[in-house]
């Protein structure tokens, strides 16, 4: 008996490291050669002590661009940098612009859903105050330009940007955010009415947690995280917000290097952007197939998240829908 069990256990075993190594295993990307290091510090708000991580170029621009890049519930600001690639470090070094990880408030941020379960939400923690005391420090250390501060968001990082969007357009010029969309108008906590930053909306069709065509936000079909709307209704919100009543410019978008997607294994991406006085205010890239993951060529992510399309680098849209 003993020793059935013995064999029973190491066959578990087994396949477990085989599922894992399947699904939840992601290869870390190789670390880049930058002009400087990246830096760990602290700041106050209120009575708690919030921590981050910060890249400023050996060449930085006079009066720089700011990014915020913010990560996904149970990551950390380590991980959102891996999990780009390191991609807006190296393209930080090229254009001249500086990058602040925010760590999350015990892994999560305070966004519009009002029945998201995360402390940061239950707790109301004043996550738009950590990002605005951010930016005056950085006015003050790096003399950032005020008109070019940008948010990037993943997941609950995206939500946190998209409420960061809707509720302080004066104070961030543009956000990105990905496998995000708006909670529906009876879930949400922030104004749905409004002017708002301009936007980007990246999302993947078969997103397992975020579903792209609404509906409630789930931890693979079991914790519910919040309810949304589509991410077509997400992006004709926006627009209706900040007064646009044409209708989109639509493109298909393809790799020059990888046009061949089939034989690459990859899927192919669809943007819709809505212009105003010349200016893109919303765009929307569908990543058709694509799961809950950013985007980008250098970083698979776990298999149980979905497809990761390599042809969209979504690091650097955000920079170029930013204007860097």
């Amino acid at each position: 008996m003993n020793q059935t069990i013995i064999i029973i256990v190491g066959i578990l075993l087994v396949f477990g490291l085989i599922a894992y190594f399947y699904f939840a295993y992601a290869p870390a990307p190789n670390k880049p050669q930058l002009s400087s290091k990246i830096e760990q510090a602290t700041i106050q708000i209120a009575n708690q002590t919030r921590s981050y991580l910060f890249y400023v170029p050996k060449e930085l621009s006079t009066k720089p661009a700011l990014i915020i890049a913010l990560h996904g519930s149970g990551m950390d600001a380590a991980k959102m940098r891996q999990w780009t690639a390191y991609e807006f470090d190296q393209l930080a070094d090229q254009k001249g612009f500086a990058v602040i990880y925010p760590n999350g408030y015990k892994g999560n941020w305070n966004d519009c859903r009002s029945g998201a379960p995360f402390p940061a939400k239950k707790e109301n923690i004043d996550d738009v105050g950590l990002i605005r005391n951010l930016i005056e420090k950085f006015k003050k250390d790096y003399e950032i330009d005020p008109g070019k501060v940008f948010v990037f968001g993943f997941s609950n990082g995206g939500h946190m940007a998209l409420r960061l969007a809707m509720e302080q357009p004066n104070l961030i010029a543009a956000v990105s955010a990905v496998s995000a969309n708006i909670p529906t108008p009876a879930t949400c906590s922030c104004t749905l009415k409004g002017q708002t930053s301009r936007v980007m909306l990246i999302t993947g069709t078969k997103d397992p947690i975020n579903p792209y065509n609404g509906g409630n936000v789930t931890l693979f079909g079991f914790k519910k995280l919040g309810a949304v709307v589509s991410a077509q209704a997400s992006a004709e919100n926006l627009t209706e917000r900040n007064g646009i009543t044409t209708k989109p410019l639509t493109e298909k978008l393809y790799n020059a290097k990888e046009n061949d997607l089939e034989k690459n294994n990859d899927i192919y991406s669809e943007r819709q952007s809505w212009i105003k006085s010349g200016q893109t205010v919303v765009e929307l890239c569908t990543i058709n197939g694509g799961g809950h993951a950013i985007p980008q060529p250098n970083f698979r992510f776990p298999r149980l998240l979905g497809k990761t399309s390599k042809s969209f680098d979504a690091p650097q849209q955000a920079v170029s829908f930013f204007g860097i």
